[in-house]
């Protein structure tokens, strides 16, 4: 480790932070955080210890950095440096040109840009720049047209953040980003936002009485084979035979559940009973989902977890891919397996021991060699 390199990597850090403003540094706190960053004392002065940093602070003095403050006093180490002096700030001026801000201040709000200079960047600039040319040239008589394609026909020839395709722009975190500090809406760049689309069937052989169930499947796969089940007509040992099937598209389903009120006048009368795969992600979309939207009936469909909970021993695998495990979730696993206590004994074991069981495990052949058709 070069201690020289880590203090002038503090100190950069701590500008990075700092705003248009000089910070006051006081010299005994911040030699505490360069040995707190170092690990300990001993390894401090195997490093070279107070003289490498008295040399470090002379030369950020020297190169324009620090600025000693008149009054005051000395450290009384040797060699002495102040006990106190100015940090200057990294971005004091202005990174784009003045007379090209003000140009734009004319139809854009830069002010966020002003007050935050680091954030002014070669590519934000760019980016503003598109942005700009489209507002002068736009009148009453211009087109609204859907975000994706005003994101291709602004940012066509720019190179997106993170390798992203034109198109998704306004619709990545980076796009919403740089409209936020634009302080800029869909009304004024003229585009209207699509929902995605809703994928469900009706199951109009269900009975009367089933009316307002759903079954949400978060798998394409799983949503085709039940849905064949019950074109067939064949034996339904899954709960109630659900009057629609949905298929959530795993995360998509928190966009686009809205579109219950297609399928029914008040959503909020309907049972949704939730089919996914037993691992973290499958239990994170069903919570979060639940979550959100906790006006409406939703719960996990207890029959098809049965069936997979009971093959555990067969069908388990490792979790392989990185998944965000959430704690907090497990008890509410329990409570939505109440008086299904061995499911859920399956489901915390599976949990336990980073396991999963795929939704596809529930497949024509398992179901018919299981004896779930009979």
């Amino acid at each position: 480790m070069d201690l020289h390199n880590k203090i002038n990597d503090l100190l950069e850090a701590i500008q990075e932070r700092q705003a248009a403003r000089r910070k006051l540094l006081k010299v005994d706190d911040f030699e505490t955080q360069v040995i707190s960053e170092i690990g300990n004392a001993r390894t401090y002065h195997q490093l070279g210890g107070y003289p490498v940093f008295w040399q470090c602070i002379s030369e950020l003095i020297e190169n324009g950095k620090l600025m000693k403050l008149s009054e005051s006093k000395t450290n009384g180490k040797n060699p002495p440096l102040h006990q106190r002096y100015w940090l200057l700030p990294k971005y004091a001026e202005n990174q784009w040109k003045k007379e090209e801000i003000a140009k734009m201040m004319g139809c854009l709000d830069l002010s966020f840009y002003l007050n935050n200079k680091k954030h002014q960047t070669e590519e934000d600039w760019r980016f503003i720049n598109r942005i700009y040319q489209f507002l002068i040239s736009s009148n009453e008589e211009s087109l609204v047209i859907n975000r994706e394609e005003r994101s291709q026909m602004l940012f066509r020839n720019e190179k997106c953040p993170n390798d992203i395709e034109a198109e998704k722009f306004l619709s990545s975190p980076e796009g919403s980003r740089l409209l936020n500090r634009l302080k800029l809406t869909e009304k004024e760049l003229k585009y209207k936002i699509v929902r995605e689309p809703f994928h469900y069937w009706e199951n109009k052989k269900a009975p009367e009485t089933h009316n307002q169930e759903v079954i949400i499947v978060e798998g394409l796969a799983t949503y085709n084979t039940l849905k064949e089940i019950l074109t067939l007509e064949l034996p339904w040992n899954f709960g109630p035979i659900p009057r629609y099937l949905i298929w959530g598209e795993g995360y998509r389903i928190e966009r686009t559940i809205d579109y219950l009120n297609e399928i029914a006048d008040n959503p909020k009368d309907l049972i949704i009973r939730y089919v996914g795969d037993m691992d973290y992600e499958g239990y994170n979309i069903f919570v979060n989902l639940k979550q959100k939207n906790w006006d409406l009936n939703i719960s996990l469909a207890h029959a098809f977890y049965s069936f997979l909970a009971f093959q555990a021993e067969e069908f388990s695998t490792s979790v392989f891919t990185k998944q965000r495990i959430v704690e907090s979730y497990l008890p509410v696993l329990k409570a939505e397996f109440e008086g299904y206590e061995e499911v859920y004994l399956a489901i915390e074991e599976l949990w336990r021991n980073n396991k999963r069981i795929a939704q596809e495990c529930l497949n024509f052949e398992t179901i018919y060699q299981k004896g779930g058709f009979y």
